[in-house]
Protein backbone atom coordinates (compact mmCIF):
# COMPACT_ATOMS: atom_id res chain seq x y z
CA UNK A 1 0.00 0.00 0.00
CA UNK A 2 1.40 3.53 -1.14
CA UNK A 3 0.89 6.46 1.08
CA UNK A 4 0.73 10.04 -0.22
CA UNK A 5 3.06 11.93 2.26
CA UNK A 6 0.40 13.87 4.56
CA UNK A 7 -0.47 10.26 5.30
CA UNK A 8 2.78 9.37 5.92
CA UNK A 9 3.10 12.06 8.43
CA UNK A 10 -0.27 11.19 9.95
CA UNK A 11 0.91 8.07 10.85
CA UNK A 12 4.18 8.96 12.29
CA UNK A 13 2.47 11.10 14.21
CA UNK A 14 -0.30 8.97 15.83
CA UNK A 15 2.82 6.57 16.45
CA UNK A 16 4.74 9.67 18.12
CA UNK A 17 2.15 10.08 20.36
CA UNK A 18 1.81 6.23 21.24
CA UNK A 19 5.41 5.87 22.21
CA UNK A 20 5.06 9.31 24.71
CA UNK A 21 2.21 7.88 26.31
CA UNK A 22 4.08 6.57 29.79
CA UNK A 23 1.00 4.67 30.51
CA UNK A 24 1.58 2.32 27.93
CA UNK A 25 5.39 1.41 29.24
CA UNK A 26 4.09 -1.40 31.21
CA UNK A 27 4.81 -4.84 29.77
CA UNK A 28 1.38 -6.70 29.46
CA UNK A 29 3.51 -10.15 29.43
CA UNK A 30 1.93 -13.08 31.61
CA UNK A 31 5.68 -14.67 32.02
CA UNK A 32 8.02 -14.16 34.31
CA UNK A 33 11.51 -14.49 32.83
CA UNK A 34 14.62 -12.58 32.59
CA UNK A 35 13.30 -10.05 30.21
CA UNK A 36 10.01 -9.28 31.51
CA UNK A 37 9.97 -5.92 31.07
CA UNK A 38 12.60 -5.30 28.32
CA UNK A 39 10.48 -5.34 25.50
CA UNK A 40 12.59 -4.60 22.89
CA UNK A 41 14.78 -7.43 23.92
CA UNK A 42 12.55 -9.58 24.37
CA UNK A 43 11.00 -9.34 20.96
CA UNK A 44 14.52 -9.56 19.73
CA UNK A 45 15.27 -12.45 21.03
CA UNK A 46 12.11 -13.93 19.64
CA UNK A 47 12.79 -12.93 16.40
CA UNK A 48 16.24 -14.40 16.22
CA UNK A 49 15.28 -17.61 17.21
CA UNK A 50 12.12 -17.69 15.45
CA UNK A 51 10.09 -20.55 17.15
CA UNK A 52 6.82 -18.19 18.26
CA UNK A 53 5.32 -14.75 18.92
CA UNK A 54 6.07 -12.97 22.00
CA UNK A 55 3.51 -13.99 25.03
CA UNK A 56 2.89 -9.85 24.29
CA UNK A 57 1.76 -10.64 21.48
CA UNK A 58 0.18 -13.61 21.11
CA UNK A 59 -3.66 -12.00 21.58
CA UNK A 60 -3.65 -10.11 18.94
CA UNK A 61 -2.78 -13.14 16.20
CA UNK A 62 -4.94 -15.86 18.02
CA UNK A 63 -7.96 -14.73 16.27
CA UNK A 64 -6.55 -14.59 12.78
CA UNK A 65 -4.58 -18.31 13.88
CA UNK A 66 -7.83 -19.97 14.72
CA UNK A 67 -9.86 -18.30 11.53
CA UNK A 68 -6.70 -19.52 9.11
CA UNK A 69 -6.92 -23.21 11.06
CA UNK A 70 -10.41 -23.57 10.58
CA UNK A 71 -10.00 -22.95 7.33
CA UNK A 72 -7.63 -25.80 7.38
CA UNK A 73 -9.60 -28.08 9.40
CA UNK A 74 -6.90 -28.05 11.71
CA UNK A 75 -7.29 -27.40 15.96
CA UNK A 76 -5.42 -24.96 17.83
CA UNK A 77 -4.39 -25.32 21.69
CA UNK A 78 -3.35 -22.82 24.19
CA UNK A 79 -0.85 -25.39 25.63
CA UNK A 80 2.41 -23.01 26.47
CA UNK A 81 3.86 -23.89 29.17
CA UNK A 82 3.98 -20.71 31.90
CA UNK A 83 7.46 -19.94 33.55
CA UNK A 84 6.19 -18.49 36.96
Amino acid sequence: MEYTREQFDTILDKSRQILADKSLDDCPCTQNCEWHGKCFECVKIHRVKGKHIPECLQHIFQDKFEALANCIERKTADDRPVVK
